[in-house]
Order: structure tokens, then C-alpha cells, then sequence
């Protein structure tokens, strides 16, 4: 199972995925799955469940927290996370 944080921009993703290297947690920047975004272009960075809450917390210290969080499941099934 993956997480999907959802950015504000291709720079917000590559400042967080950055802030999470540094912190030593591993994070793929990409686009975001179309079901996850209403206006077409939105970036997003991918971590792995086992550091969510560890990647959550050092984002928001940062003060660049992920505008929303989606779990997706390994058959790409995606789900908002409500935390």
C-alpha cells in the first residue's frame, strides 16, 4: 500500500519529496492519478504506508503539508485519508 500527498504545485512536490530525502524517508514525485485531482495538472508525492505518519508530521513541521492524502491500495484502488 502506497500514500498519495497531494501538492500544490510540481514545486511543492519537489520541496517536500526534497524535506522527506533529507529526513531519510524515500518519496517519488509524480503526477497525480486523475481520480485524485479536479483541475487536470496536480502533482503529487508517493510514499509507503510503513512511513506516513513520520512523512505527515515532518511535512507539516516543514510547514508544507499536503493539501489532501489518498491511500491506494495495491490493485490502484485510491481512497481519501480522512487524518
Amino acid at each position: 500500500m502506497q500514500y498519495i500527498l497531494m501538492c500544490k504545485s510540481l514545486t511543492y512536490a519537489q520541496r517536500s519529496a526534497r524535506t522527506l530525502e533529507r529526513a531519510g524517508i524515500t518519496s517519488t514525485v509524480s503526477k497525480a492519478p486523475p481520480k485524485t485531482s479536479k483541475n487536470g495538472c496536480a502533482y503529487c508525492i508517493k510514499v509507503s504506508a510503513r512511513v506516513r505518519a513520520e512523512a505527515l508530521s515532518i511535512l507539516n513541521s516543514a510547514g508544507i503539508p499536503p493539501a489532501r492524502v489518498y491511500r491506494m491500495s495495491d490493485d490502484g484502488t485510491l481512497q481519501e485519508d480522512e487524518t
